[in-house]
């Protein structure tokens, strides 16, 4: 990726990521459209192709995908200083979210209040998650090969649960480029499946050090999202160190998942578990950290690389494959977010704001948080 010298302020991008953190509802896929949407769309800052391109990147190095976005979108802008202004700026208003959550729920164990909030927020999220994987895919499928492809990655993900994913992806970007070129060369696309990560160990000095080790090792060695996390979470402060019994592992996905911004965030809120404000921050800045790193790198070393023809094909092939898997997101949302008729039309009016009036996401989402208010009162009355 080349950056290139741009008159957007740092402050701009500072003001848009503070407030998409405060606003994106919805897990990655909702985070991933509204971004599109906003920048590739209504800003324009920068191109559709430039989009998928840092989309399928981000797909194939660890860490939180929709965080790993807003760092792209930054750097691509305005260089590492960018990158790291977009990517703190959309992590901190989940980080402050969660940590007042854990707080509230050391102190007083009840977060039945938050899927009160988000009962209207989700259909919405899903009319934003359909939209924008309309938009992704769109100049994504250019021919039969590309839906062939779609539908296999769409069958391996859904009937073969246990796969990973990341391999999904890298396995539909190779079988794009060899549809499309069969006697060329591979070229630089070997590089695109190398992965710059290591575990890192410690001894126990303090808990608050041990939190940020345990965090960082896997920020560095994660793929596959929010529903990776929770595995990983499972074996590794559960079973393997003991700092929260099951139902706090429970708590803490749940408002990772029910918040705006990163569903990583669930970090944070186990980090004040297990040790005050020292371990919220740790564990925080443990798990977001390699993806700063993993972004730039990847930048610097595989940016020439990237412009190749048959790159861009391989790139193409995974971005299809992230549809397919975007798509059954967006199902599985549909299950969760579609309880009843008033959930329905909330969806469908999204749906018709969205594409006939062309509506901005951020006012939708409001209104959706509003509904949610108004419904909780109503029933505590």
């Amino acid at each position: 990726m080349s950056t290139r010298v741009h008159t957007l302020s740092i402050l701009r991008l500072v003001r848009y990521f503070l407030k998409l953190g405060f606003i994106g509802f919805g897990g990655p896929p909702a985070h991933i459209a509204l971004m599109r949407a906003d920048v590739v769309e209504k800003f324009k800052w920068i191109t559709s192709e430039q989009f998928n391109e840092d989309l399928a990147t981000a797909n194939l190095i660890p860490g939180p995908t929709s965080t790993e976005m807003s760092i792209y979108i930054g750097y691509r802008l305005r260089g590492v200083l960018g990158a790291v202004a977009c990517g703190v700026c959309f992590i901190l208003p989940a980080f402050l979210i969660v940590l007042a959550l854990a707080v509230a729920y050391v102190n007083y164990g009840n977060l039945s209040q938050v899927d009160a909030l988000l009962y209207a927020i989700k259909p919405v999220a899903l009319a934003l998650v359909v939209v924008g994987t309309a938009l992704l895919g769109q100049p994504l499928f250019t021919g039969w090969r590309e839906w062939v492809l779609f539908a296999v990655a769409l069958a391996v993900i859904y009937f073969v649960p246990q796969v990973d994913v990341l391999l999904v992806f890298v396995v539909s970007g190779f079988a794009l480029w060899g549809l499309n070129t069969p006697k060329r060369g591979s070229g630089g696309i070997i590089a695109l499946t190398f992965h710059l990560f290591a575990p890192f160990t410690a001894e126990n000095v303090t808990t608050a050090l041990q939190v940020f080790l345990t965090f960082l090792k896997i920020g560095a060695l994660i793929y596959g999202g929010g529903f990776a996390l929770i595995g990983i979470l499972q074996q590794e402060v559960v079973r393997n160190l003991g700092w929260l019994n099951q139902q706090q592992l429970l708590d803490a996905i749940a408002i990772g998942q029910a918040t705006p911004g990163p569903v990583f965030t669930t970090a944070t809120f186990v980090g004040y578990l297990v040790a005050g404000f020292p371990g919220a921050i740790a564990a925080t800045v443990g798990i977001f950290a390699p993806a700063f790193v993993f972004v730039v790198l990847e930048s610097k070393l595989l940016g020439t690389i990237k412009n190749k023809p048959a790159v861009k094909i391989f790139l193409r092939g995974v971005n299809v494959a992230v549809v397919a898997s975007i798509t059954l997101a967006a199902a599985q949302l549909g299950r969760d977010a579609l309880i009843d008729l008033p959930t329905m039309f909330i969806a469908i009016g999204s749906l018709v704001l969205l594409l006939r009036f062309k509506l901005d996401a951020h006012w939708l989402v409001l209104g959706g948080l509003l509904i949610g208010v108004g419904r909780m009162l109503i029933i505590r009355d």
